[in-house]
């Protein structure tokens, strides 16, 4: 073969790599700009409405109408305290974070245990059973027996009464959740804690639950947004306004004030917002980490 075809065919072959480098480097770009395109509209889809939302809580009711878009003129603070004052909002802060945090000790502990068990244990019908609880995340509230069975036994108007449900709805989920993530913990673990003297309850409590906060702030973030945010049941469960949680509140607030006092409203709103917000951003790694945690074994 003759030198001159040699440096063709090596001309050829750089000529080549640097078409294919090319096409890699421009679909990377190419994939790049769409995928910031997408987060991009994401971010002003989501965080828009609260960010407008906020601004519109310090404006007042001319300016809501006359500056839509705009920042505002002045900052109203009076409009938390005259909103915090007329829509009973430290009762409805209060009763919320009781009944929220119930949920989420409630469906923590249980969930746990539960999840635990279905990975650790086989039992005779324990897949069904974990099918069936699975099934019930989709299944719609029997909302007329829950009412007919909670007047019986005088939980209605109650926050315990509105507690005991959230925490049957939140449950399968949890229970989910826990499972995945304990099956990705090596046995090993809980075989060494037994040659220590351990039980199993004692392994569970002295060395899986210490490594599990990853899941243990997924179903506590998901729980507490799902009881802060609890709406229909609350609506059919309490009258008294003494007992009524935030969503409720924010209604009842919105009939009466809504048409004239629209800076109140979303101050009120933004009040009712601000935890949910606060605690997903402290918690967030810790909830990425329990979405994922379950994902691989071993």
């Amino acid at each position: 073969m003759s030198e001159s075809t040699l440096l063709s065919g090596s001309t050829a072959a750089k000529t080549g790599a640097f078409a294919a480098g090319k096409s890699m480097r421009s679909e990377r770009a190419a994939i790049a700009i769409g995928s910031h395109l997408v987060l991009i509209v994401a971010v002003i889809t989501i965080v828009y409405p609260v960010v407008w939302m906020i601004f519109a809580s310090f404006k007042s009711q001319t300016e809501i109408v006359t500056n839509i878009w705009g920042l505002p003129q002045s900052l109203r603070w009076e409009n938390y305290s005259e909103a915090w004052a007329n829509a009973n909002m430290g009762f409805a802060i209060f009763n919320s974070i009781v009944s929220s945090l119930g949920t989420v000790l409630l469906v923590t502990i249980l969930a746990a245990l539960t999840g635990y068990a279905f990975a650790r244990f086989r039992f005779r019908f324990s897949l069904a059973i974990f099918l069936l609880l699975i099934f019930t995340m989709h299944a719609p509230t029997p909302v007329i027996p829950l009412y007919l069975m909670l007047v019986r036994l005088k939980l209605t108007d109650s926050l315990l009464g509105l507690v005991l449900p959230m925490v049957a709805g939140g449950l399968p989920l949890a229970i989910f959740i826990f499972r995945a993530f304990f099956q990705s913990i090596p046995s090993e673990l809980v075989d060494a804690a037994k040659v220590d003297g351990c039980n199993e309850f004692s392994a569970f409590r002295r060395v899986i639950a210490p490594i599990s906060t990853p899941a243990i702030a997924t179903v506590a973030i998901l729980q507490f947004v799902s009881a802060w945010n609890e709406y229909f049941l609350a609506l059919i469960l309490l009258r008294s306004p003494e007992v009524r949680t935030i969503p409720l509140a924010i209604q009842v607030f919105f009939y009466a004030w809504g048409r004239t006092q629209w800076e109140q409203v979303f101050a009120a709103l933004t009040i009712g917002s601000l935890p949910m917000i606060i605690l997903y951003i402290v918690m967030q790694r810790h909830f990425i980490q329990g979405l994922t945690a379950g994902s691989v074994k071993g």
